[in-house]
């Protein structure tokens, strides 16, 4: 292998006929590769150094195994290089049809799309009604009535509308149903409506069945991307496939915006790179250094498509075209592709205005890297991380680290999505970034239900600021999830708060179903809609010196108890507002059914329900608009106590140093010192500062490594 190094260098003012010197530079990055290929020897390190500025991007960046060890970095990190997928829209005329505004249209790049940026910002679609939802009459076969498990999967293609709900529409092809039940969000594109029948029918069919999640009724939704309602509102677009002459982009100004002199544009690109290695000869060292990947969407847009990698895989048609994922829209493509990676990484630079998600590892993907990125206004969430289930196969994923990121504004398309997705892996490190503005979990790990061997083992959940959850849209979320039996997962010194569900399950740490062996340590959780903890079923895990404070029905929660010990709770800070520290629900999730060992720790609640401060069950009750709410009916802090709990506990103020703003640090005179607690100190959760950011197993940068080229 060759120790010298390829340097090509690229600019957008650069030419494509280059020898890519730094004096005749290539204009992008595929004249850059085809440079590199036809002088490196095999092995030999390659560095394409960019110029800052704007590169358009039309062709997807392929790279194989032949190109590994090339790294792309900014010449210039305080000038990013700037790989954009999108076109300015140009030509507008006065539109004819606008309602209350008025209105333009511009020949469109695209028969398709969900996107359109004006001034680098997202406008949203025509929809109906303009607020709110319409409710489906009837799913023919389906009883709402019925068992929530025995009839989930019972997805339907069509399904009858309301007398009354529909407008007349011209070219209903271009509209979407978009049904949000359960935790996730249907998208089924209109194939045809029969008025006489009032049926629609999907060229995709709904996941799960359509009745609402929490009400005894059908389920909620609304029409996107509606021609009709185009011109009721200023800022929106609408993009008219049916148009006299080829597609049109129609768009209604805001007040004071000038269509002629505005920056409207729209993708045309649906992945910027592709890094494809196979078993037998992955891909590895493709690094991206301060680059800048900005506005990519879907040419087509993707059906979910099975196997989904959960349990009732086998029951579902193998050909199937689905309108959601089962969970986390977990098979929604990416922006930046790896597959059968190792040591590839992307620091700095951002990920923006993408139709999904930004960054995928699928099979096979070891040892990658991504840090310091900002992601920002994404279709879907910002990481996604499959995998293969079998952790002996070469597809399993394992070692790969997300930290220091500025995560925010996802779920634009998909809300259904999780900001940082690690399904099968192990000894991933998901670290010391910021998440916020999500409509569903903030960062999940582990793809297994139930009992079963889970290969998501040792991974280590660290450091994060997680916050603006779910904005009351879906239901059974957290902050950070857990999925499956997972020894030597750490979840440690998170700051997690402000996540709030449509009607059930809004958590701040929620481990789900069969979740085990998890040690659970020094988080501060508060403000969330439901418990900060909940704890569908598992067993023997530890959870100590943290903080659960201000769950809107209780701060600790057991779905199912069972005979086993479900958890060890020691030494942690319990702060209610009228609500208990455990909360259960008279019948089986009584919380006097609880197999837990819990002590020394310290209980505060700021309006104590008397004998209800540790201890109480409630009754949830449904609103016939599905609304859920939990009245506490019975204080039980004297049974909690004779079942042996908490005996060596306190009930006192924790001294915190400013409740009312949320600073959950204590004084020095808290009680929670006398109990031997560690209170958790989460002010330095979120992106640290660059100098301590180094991992002694992460390679430093390139400007780290040689000297940046001059002149």
């Amino acid at each position: 292998m060759s120790t010298d190094r390829i340097e090509v260098y690229v600019s957008p003012d650069g030419s494509p006929f280059a020898d890519g010197s730094h004096g005749y530079p290539a204009r992008d990055l595929e004249t850059a590769m085809r440079l590199v290929r036809g002088r490196r020897a095999p092995g030999q390190l390659a560095v394409v150094w960019m110029s800052g500025g704007e590169y358009p991007v039309r062709e997807t960046l392929e790279l194989g195994p032949g190109d590994s060890f090339t790294t792309f970095a900014a010449l210039d990190p305080s000038e990013p290089p700037v790989l954009r997928g999108s076109v300015r829209i140009d030509g507008w005329t006065e539109s004819a049809g606008a309602d209350t505004v008025p209105a333009f249209a511009a020949p469109a790049p695209r028969a398709q799309g969900r996107c359109l940026y004006v001034d680098g910002r997202r406008a949203p679609r025509p929809r109906h009604p303009r607020d709110g939802f319409l409710r489906i009459e009837e799913q023919e076969g389906l009883d709402p009535n019925g068992s929530f498990v025995g009839t989930l999967f019972d997805g339907a293609d069509r399904f009858r509308y309301r007398e009354g709900d529909l407008p007349d529409l011209v070219d209903e092809t271009a509209v979407e149903v978009v049904v949000p039940h359960y935790w996730v969000q249907e998208r089924m594109p209109i194939r045809s409506i029969d008025p006489e029948r009032r049926e629609i029918v999907s060229s995709l069919r709904s996941i799960f069945a359509l009745r609402d999640d929490a009400a005894n009724d059908f389920a909620r939704y609304y029409l996107d991307n509606v021609g009709e309602a185009f011109g009721q509102v200023a800022g929106e677009w609408y993009l008219d496939a049916g148009a006299e002459g080829g597609s049109v982009i129609r768009y209604a100004p805001r007040d004071g915006e000038d269509v002629a002199t505005l920056e409207v544009r729209m993708p045309v690109l649906d992945v910027f790179v592709r890094a494809t290695g196979t078993p037998e000869k992955p891909v590895r060292g493709i690094r991206f250094e301060g680059v800048r990947f900005l506005e990519a969407d879907f040419d087509e847009v993707p059906a979910a498509v099975p196997p989904f990698g959960v349990r009732e895989d086998p029951m579902l048609p193998a050909d199937g075209r689905f309108a959601a994922d089962v969970q986390a829209a977990s098979t929604v493509p990416a922006a930046v592709q790896f597959t059968y990676a190792r040591s590839c990484a992307i620091i700095g630079g951002a990920v923006e205005r993408v139709g999904g998600y930004g960054v995928s590892f699928g099979d096979g993907c070891r040892g990658n890297l991504v840090s310091g990125v900002r992601f920002d206004d994404l279709g879907a969430g910002a990481i996604r991380s499959g995998g293969s289930v079998d952790a002996s196969s070469e597809a399993f994923n394992s070692a790969n680290e997300v930290s220091d990121c500025e995560i925010t504004r996802g779920g634009r398309v998909y809300p259904s999505c999780v900001a940082v997705l690690f399904q099968h892996g192990s000894h991933n490190v998901i670290a010391h970034n910021r998440i916020s503005d999500f409509f569903y979990t903030g960062i999940s790990v582990g793809w297994m239900w139930d009992y079963l061997d889970s290969p998501s083992q040792g991974n280590r959940i660290e450091g994060n600021h997680v916050f603006d959850l779910g904005q009351g849209l879906l239901n059974d979320m957290g902050g950070v999830y857990l999925l499956g039996i997972a020894p030597g997962t750490v979840v440690l010194g998170n700051h997690i708060h402000d996540v709030q569900c449509a009607n059930y399950g809004g958590w701040g740490i929620y481990l789900d179903e069969g979740s085990s062996y998890v040690v659970i340590e020094g988080n501060v959780v508060h403000d969330v809609s439901s418990q900060a903890y909940h704890h569908h079923y598992g067993r023997e895990v530890t959870i100590r010196n943290n903080v659960w404070a201000y769950g809107g029905h209780g701060q600790v929660s057991i779905t199912r108890p069972e005979s086993h010990v479900s958890f060890t709770f020691e030494r942690n800070i319990v702060v209610g507002d009228g609500s208990p520290g455990f909360m259960g629900t008279e019948g089986d999730r009584d919380v006097r059914n609880y197999t837990i060992l819990s002590d020394l720790n310290l209980f505060w609640d700021g309006r104590p329900v008397t004998g209800a401060v540790r201890a109480a069950n409630g009754v949830k009750t449904t609103d016939v608009d599905g609304a859920v709410r939990y009245e506490l009916t019975q204080p039980l802090d004297d049974a909690w106590h004779e079942r042996g709990h908490d005996r060596h506990s306190v009930t006192a103020d924790p001294r915190f140093v400013d409740a009312g703003s949320r600073d959950l640090r204590v004084l020095a005179d808290s009680p929670a010192f006398e109990l031997g607690i560690t209170p958790p100190d989460v002010s330095g959760a979120g992106p640290r500062p660059g100098e301590l950011r180094r991992h002694p197993l992460v390679a430093p940068t390139l400007q780290d490594q040689f000297p940046r080229p001059q002149g």
